[in-house]
């Protein structure tokens, strides 16, 4: 599993809110000093729509006076801080979440987004500490753990890993984004039932997510529930139709079905996006022979073999069994040879 920076948090905070965090140390306050922290609140609160509407330099514009007005406003800090994290300006959003975290460590996402900025910036550890700090605010949010698990996984901590997919695998998931992510991490593992439960909620939440189709469709397949697995290719396929693994695991559903004229063409279509890839041309290979059209799996067993097919015994042994069809007796005992003891019998049977 390739390593990913977590997504960045942002949230919108009430004047109430920010004056509760403050309410042990503060107990009153004088009128211009709530004037100017309305003021302040107003600003970060239309920098963060500024944000969401993908105006990054007002956001940071309006979170520049947000801390004009009150330069103990971590929020703000926080705020700016992430905007530079999305706009790839590491060294800044650095220092102002660091200012976030000084002012108000209680903030969790500024723990979060931190961590995304270490990643950027090539610093695994460090984002891995944040990562710790983010879920030790927040136990039961699961993107805290998928976000953690990413690392762990890349530096092969398996352990920890572990624990942590087991984690997950109990957290509520409440997006179809976070669904997924559970769903692919019950698949690790090794349950399927549960992954296919947790795309259904996704798909039903989000019925244009087409990744969940994809998923869905491959663990149909590998739960041996093949027209359930086909339906679902059929709709992720009409709108990706340039994902050769996905024509691969349908053509596969197909030929499961002995419908091995419709795998082959599935299979066709992988090879035109992938034309150098040995496993496509053994299992298309392996379909002509069972469609009994021996001069096209010979032609295909051939490629295999000259791509490097991990099998190569495999291929050879094949490859011997439609020359062997095509009643090229000689071909078909020469490669039978080279594929050793996987074609002992058939040497000892037909060849001299």
């Amino acid at each position: 599993m390739e390593t990913k920076a977590p997504n960045l948090r942002i949230v919108t905070i009430t004047l109430q809110e920010y004056i509760m965090k403050f309410v042990f140390s503060i107990l009153f306050v004088i009128g211009s000093v709530t004037a100017m922290a309305q003021d302040a609140l107003s600003y970060y609160n239309s920098g963060i729509d500024k944000f969401e509407e993908g105006n990054s330099l007002g956001a940071i514009k309006d979170f520049d006076s947000a801390i004009v007005h009150n330069s103990e406003l971590a929020e703000a800090y926080w705020g700016r801080g992430s905007v530079f994290a999305e706009l790839e300006q590491f060294s800044r959003a650095l220092k102002d979440l660091n200012t976030c975290i000084k002012l108000d460590p209680g903030i969790g996402d500024a723990f979060y987004n931190r961590a995304y900025v270490w990643i950027a910036m090539g610093e695994p550890q460090k984002a891995l500490n944040d990562l710790n700090m983010y879920i030790l605010l927040n136990p039961k949010d699961i993107n805290g753990y998928l976000s953690r698990l990413d690392i762990l996984v890349k530096y092969s901590d398996q352990e920890k890993a572990y624990a942590d997919m087991e984690k997950i695998a109990t957290l509520e998931a409440i997006n179809p984004g976070q669904l997924v992510q559970r769903a692919r991490i019950k698949y690790l593992m090794k349950d399927t039932l549960g992954s296919i439960t947790d795309l259904d909620a996704g798909i039903a939440m989000l019925p244009t997510f087409m990744d969940a189709y994809y998923l869905r469709g491959k663990y149909y397949y590998e739960y041996g529930q093949y027209n359930k697995a086909i339906q679902d290719l059929n709709i992720y396929i009409l709108s990706k139709d340039n994902d050769a693994e996905a024509f691969v695991i349908r053509g596969e559903c197909y030929a499961r079905q002995a419908e091995y004229s419709l795998g082959i063409n599935d299979y066709s279509s992988a090879i035109a996006l992938e034309s150098d890839n040995p496993t496509y041309f053994f299992d298309r290979g392996f379909f002509y022979l069972q469609m009994e059209e021996y001069a096209d799996a010979r032609v295909d067993f051939r490629k295999a073999i000259f791509y490097s097919h991990q099998d190569i015994k495999l291929a050879y042994f094949n490859l011997g069994i439609a020359e062997f069809k095509l009643k090229n007796t000689e071909e078909a005992c020469n490669n039978w040879r080279k594929s050793e003891d996987v074609g002992l019998e058939y040497l000892l049977k037909y060849c001299n």
